[in-house]
């Protein structure tokens, strides 16, 4: 049988490395929040070109900064690019620090998976309406990837980039202290967040949570009980 070859994107980076208000795993409570509201989230950027050899540059979860010239100053800082070279805009799901971001990005088209696209047409915050749901793969070498439990619709994106699969989880998993305990936080599905954290360890080889900053996952390549302190 012939080899299926894996499309690869050309490249990936983390713009914003997204914080909590408040994470119990640092002993803080929801009732006092140390860090203000919102909380920010972990922001990635896909570079590749799609059929027709245009480049395009996906971001995913835009986050909030105190204005829109901070979060362009990230962008340029991390690559060297400016707003308008943005493409495209994916929403992992519809809670606010995830979707407002995409209120920077005017020019871009904004995507999210199906179910998450209809949630959005109802948002105060941006026009919904502009929300295109997609299904699978949507660029090459870029998947939507259903991963229900922190809500109902969550997608996050999968990509291959130098021999490694990668994903963007969003809120799927929250930090590295949430991946670790199989949790995440303000589920709507607590046994249903569990187990997609449990299919992202048997699948991914690097993990970008909602919140923080990449995960190594030594989980892929070792049986699942124990590795990364899994707690089951």
């Amino acid at each position: 049988m012939e080899k299926t070859m894996i499309k690869e994107i050309e490249e990936y980076d983390i713009i914003v490395i997204g914080h909590l208000k408040w994470n119990p795993y640092f002993g803080e409570s929801q009732d006092a929040p140390p860090r203000g509201d919102p909380s920010t989230c972990t922001s990635v950027l896909v570079r590749g070109k799609e059929q027709d050899g245009r480049k395009f540059a996906l971001l995913i979860d835009p986050t909030l900064r105190l204005d829109k010239e901070a979060y362009y100053f990230d962008l340029n800082r991390r690559c060297g690019l400016q707003p308008e070279d943005i493409t495209h805009c994916f929403c992992t799901h519809e809670h606010f620090d995830h979707q407002a971001g995409l209120a920077y990005f005017p020019q871009a088209e904004w995507i999210a998976g199906e179910q998450t696209a209809e949630e959005l047409k109802h948002s105060p915050y941006i026009d919904g309406s502009r929300v295109r749901g997609v299904k699978g793969s949507f660029l090459p070498g870029v998947e939507a990837v259903p991963l229900p439990g922190h809500t109902d619709s969550l997608h996050g994106v999968a990509f291959w980039y130098q021999g490694r699969h990668i994903l963007a989880a969003g809120d799927a998993v929250m930090t590295k202290n949430h991946f670790r305990e199989n949790t995440a936080m303000f589920e709507k599905d607590t046994a249903m967040a569990a187990e997609t954290i449990r299919r992202i360890k048997r699948t991914y080889d690097v993990v970008i949570p909602g919140h923080d900053n990449l995960i190594l996952n030594t989980c892929v390549a070792a049986s699942e009980n124990g590795c990364f302190g899994d707690k089951g």
